[in-house]
């Protein structure tokens, strides 16, 4: 075993540097001369243990105050007083409100985040931190040397506890505050159930392992979750199997996890720039011509780590007891009562019952018990208590209730016969008629003569109209169709002219001499671009006539079979009468001919691959994917660190060249795609190297970000270009 403490160099005031080691505290023996490092010696245990006693017992965060707000309508932020304690142990007070303008902010530090805004306005994420400094005051006379200077001859005598609250433009690392979140709200979500078979402790344990498995076997960078996934479901605990999670916690996790500070390896020393804690982010938006913020700032608290004193964790324990088994049911209820919570801090048994009420009497239309009621009323009308004879019926009285009453008899007299036309008439005998019943029918008055269209006699009529259109009385001959006609009325001389009559008129179909004939001749094809016109012949066109189409000139003609052949490219001739597979259309000084292309041109400059990097970064872990366009390529992510990654690729079974006597050189477009919703990539080209001949190419290309990368998807589309380059003898 050895000994744990942190060893630090500091300067005492007045002092000089002086080696200290907070595990070790002054052995004071008689005789023994005491000088500066040995009380700066005793003064560091003793603030080392206070500190260590606040952090690993109580944590860090905000205790009091601190509360962070904004001025309505102006970019002002104010800090109410209040305290803290930093990640190192360290108290923090604030004993007066503090202000800072956001817009003098961003003019005294535009050159750390002015090259890194996208947009305008553009986006730009701002954290107020709270940080402890110390302030060396009171200055005494000192003695020393002769001629010294003024300020040789004072020395501070106190230390004085001050604090540094800033805006920053990354949040102080929490590293603890994030993973206790996690981890409770992991165990939290494991039901506590004692009635059913748990998991034995081990087997309970390795399901906490696994979800923390990618920090209890380190990668770099770390992971950005901490306990990953959800309970698997049937996961459920016991008093015993908590207690074991929490001792996994206290054994396992939290060494991984806490803010290290004093005994543990790579210590963070109090005041140093990540012993600091986070009181708000602000999220703003800044113009880039002025620098200045836009009116819409959101302030968010939630990622703050907060510390409850331990009077106000008793009281939470007190005022949330675990609860105890009830002793008493409650008395059952009538029926219609509204439902309550109760107010009882017991909990029920799962065997328990509640008796039931005693069923009510009905009252209404049916009433007496329920299991012996009687119905004395239909829908409030009452029913008459006399009792109903064979093949009666509940009658509606004229004082307004139900009363039994008898069927009307069937009546054995007919009514005597009524005349077309005659008024009906309800009658007035109580008796019903039967089923089959049948009334004589009346002796039919002489018909009357139909009008309108049809006229004349029912039974010997003529159709003079048509929809009353008249219909001509002129006697047709075979052949002949009526059509339909206008005929002038004639008026007297000086009247008035009338509207003609339409008549339905007899009339002959023209002949098939009177008919037009057919063509026999289409017309040629007219110039292309030539006006159109009607035409003058009174022929008319065949339903399957078609127009010849004029001869084309030019790069595409066509000959008198009307097919087309594409002879030239931009008034240069085209000459590919066979061209082979894989063949590529060259010019050779006069003329595009076939030449050979795809894996065996030969060309001086080329484009052997291109295509499009995708690196996918979800829940931390980062995965590639990639779109080839003209060549074949492998690719995987060699490393992500921070805000930089590196891609390798590989590309093989390159295009061969022939010649041996050229040098091969290459360049490497990198084109990074935007993507709105993430922070803008950088892409340059770190390593290329070749091998057989050209035939295979490995390259390393990096993703630079401003910031760490986060979550999402980082594109950047590439094109490799040969040239090949004679070597000169």
């Amino acid at each position: 075993m050895g000994c744990c403490g942190q060893t630090t160099s500091t300067a005492s005031a007045g002092s000089g540097p002086t080696t200290l080691d907070t595990g070790k505290r002054v052995n004071y023996t008689q005789g023994m001369l005491l000088g500066v490092d040995d009380f700066v010696q005793e003064q560091a245990w003793g603030i080392a243990r206070r500190h260590e006693l606040a952090r690993e017992l109580l944590g860090y965060g905000t205790v009091r105050g601190l509360q962070v707000t904004l001025d309505a309508g102006t970019p002002r932020l104010r800090v109410s007083p209040g305290m803290a304690w930093t990640p190192s142990g360290t108290p923090v007070c604030v004993n007066a409100e503090q202000c800072c303008n956001v817009n003098d902010w961003l003019a005294a530090h535009q050159a750390e985040f002015k090259s890194g805004l996208v947009g305008n306005p553009a986006p730009l994420s701002l954290y107020v931190v709270l940080a402890y400094d110390a302030c060396l005051t009171d200055p005494v006379p000192v003695p020393g040397e002769p001629c010294r200077s003024e300020s040789e001859l004072l020395a501070n005598s106190r230390i004085a506890d001050c604090f540094s609250l800033t805006l920053r433009l990354q949040p102080p690392p929490q590293i603890e505050e994030d993973a206790i979140r996690d981890f409770a709200d992991w165990l939290a979500k494991v039901p506590v159930d004692s009635a059913s078979p748990p998991l034995s402790e081990t087997d309970f344990l390795d399901q906490l392992r696994d979800a923390a498995q990618a920090w209890l076997v380190p990668t770099s960078p770390s992971p950005a979750d901490f306990m990953f996934g959800s309970p698997p479901l049937g996961l459920d605990s016991t008093d015993g199997l908590l207690r074991a999670a929490l001792r996994l916690w206290v054994t396992e996790l939290r060494p991984l996890w806490r803010a290290r500070y004093g005994c543990g390896p790579n210590p963070i020393p109090p005041g140093t720039q990540d012993d600091a804690v986070l009181l708000a982010r602000i999220d703003l938006k800044v113009f880039t011509n002025t620098l200045e913020a836009a009116p819409d700032i959101a302030l968010s608290q939630d990622e703050r780590p907060v510390l409850l004193s331990l009077r106000m964790l008793q009281e939470l324990i007190t005022q949330n007891p675990a609860p105890e088994p009830g002793n008493a049911i409650a008395e059952e209820r009538s029926f219609g009562q509204a439902s309550t919570v109760g107010s009882s801090t017991a909990y029920a048994r799962a065997d328990h019952s509640h008796g039931t009420p005693v069923l009510p009497d009905l009252a209404g239309d049916a009433t007496g018990p329920i299991t012996a009621n009687e119905v004395v009323a239909l829908r409030g009308r009452a029913i008459d208590t006399t009792a109903p004879a064979e093949r009666d019926v509940l009658a509606l009285t004229a004082a307004g209730h139900w009363a039994p009453a008898p069927l009307p008899q069937a009546s054995s007299a007919l009514p005597a016969a009524e005349t077309f036309g005659a008024t009906g008439s309800a009658g007035t005998q109580a008796s019903f008629a039967r089923a089959d019943h049948v009334h004589p029918m009346p002796v039919l008055p002489p018909l009357p003569a139909l009008a309108g269209d049809v006229t004349g006699a029912i039974g010997d009529n003529t159709v003079t109209a048509l929809q009353s259109v008249a219909v001509a009385d002129t006697a047709p001959v075979a052949g002949q169709v009526l059509m339909c006609q206008s005929t002038l009325p004639s008026v007297g001389p000086g009247a008035r002219p009338r509207r003609p009559n339409l008549v339905w008129t007899p009339t002959t179909l023209p002949t098939a001499d009177d008919i037009p004939v057919a063509a026999t001749t289409a017309p040629s094809g007219m110039v292309f671009g030539s006006a159109s016109q009607v035409g003058t012949s009174s022929d008319y066109a065949r339903a399957d006539h078609q127009h010849g189409l004029p001869l084309l000139g030019g790069d595409v003609q066509t000959d008198s079979g009307s097919e087309l052949t594409i002879v030239a490219l931009q008034r240069q001739p085209l000459k590919a009468e066979a061209p082979n597979k894989g063949d590529v259309l060259t010019f050779n000084g006069e003329a595009w001919v076939p030449g050979e292309g795809g894996a065996t041109s030969t060309g001086p400059v080329q484009v052997i691959a291109a295509g499009v990097l995708e690196m996918t970064i979800a829940n931390g872990k980062p995965s590639v994917l990639a779109t080839f366009i003209s060549h074949a390529f492998k690719v995987r992510v060699r490393s992500v660190k921070e805000n930089t990654a590196v891609l390798a690729l590989q590309l093989n079974e390159l295009p061969k060249v022939k010649d041996g006597s050229v040098r091969l050189d290459h360049i490497v477009l990198l084109t990074p795609l935007f993507n709105p919703k993430q922070p803008p990539v950088l892409a340059y080209l770190q390593t290329l190297e070749s091998a057989g001949d050209g035939n295979n190419l490995a390259a390393d290309i990096v993703l630079l970000l401003n910031q760490g990368f986060v979550d999402g998807t980082y594109a950047v589309q590439f094109q490799i270009t040969r040239i090949q380059t004679p070597v000169l003898t």
